[in-house]
């Protein structure tokens, strides 16, 4: 993915779901691969649910940031209680993340060039 994605297009009232995360230290093989299996699943059901606008995301060493865009508070509430994403955020907070921090946004002007 090249950032900013030029696909992204946002309107005043638009959300963003800011994700930051870093995972925990010593996470064997198969923690790491089950992580990223759910996260590509996770993806998957969001980017097919009514009121899905995009996804951005950087991440190294230090971390992940992670922003998925939504048309409106009742699509990002939909994400929220998806069975999936509730697993996720379940087995994320126990197993997988030393640190997060999740803020929601309002869009008041959007600019981007490409």
């Amino acid at each position: 993915m090249i950032l900013p994605n030029p696909l992204v297009q946002l309107e005043p009232g638009n959300k963003v779901v800011v994700f930051v995360h870093h995972l925990k230290e010593g996470l064997s093989t198969e923690q790491l691969l089950e992580y990223r299996h759910m996260d590509d699943d996770t993806l998957a059901v969001a980017m097919g649910m009514d009121g899905y606008l995009g996804h951005e995301y950087a991440s190294n060493e230090a971390g992940t940031v992670f922003m998925s865009y939504w048309r409106d508070d009742e699509s990002v509430a939909e994400w929220s209680r998806h069975p999936l994403h509730r697993e996720a955020k379940a087995k994320g907070h126990a197993e997988w993340y030393a640190s997060y921090r999740t803020a929601i946004c309002t869009v008041e002007r959007h600019f981007c060039r490409s």
